[in-house]
């Protein structure tokens, strides 16, 4: 019982990840379709930038790494998101 648990839990991690992830696919997408981001507060990404990060500095520490990798995905498209409204707001 307590293995079919732990291997749900693991699904589950995996699964919210990748649902995250593809929650923002659309808006990096039409991002870097238009090339700009003036109606993009930089504070909703540069906020779950750092959320990402205190998050896996604690699943490293704990050697959590089924968290650590299902996070992983998210992680690198608010990266790539932030990364994108300093170049665009910056080529205004």
């Amino acid at each position: 019982m307590v293995e079919t648990t732990n291997i749900l839990a693991k699904i589950l991690y995996i699964l919210a990840g990748t649902l995250w992830a593809i929650e923002l696919f659309p808006q990096l997408i039409k991002t870097y379709k238009r090339k700009t981001v003036k109606d993009i507060s930089i504070f909703y990404p540069l906020i779950c930038f750092i959320s990402f990060l205190c998050f896996f500095v604690a699943t490293y520490i704990c050697k959590n790494w089924v968290l650590f990798y299902s996070y992983l995905v998210p992680f690198i498209c608010y990266t790539i998101f932030l990364v994108m409204i300093f170049i665009y707001r910056r080529n205004k």
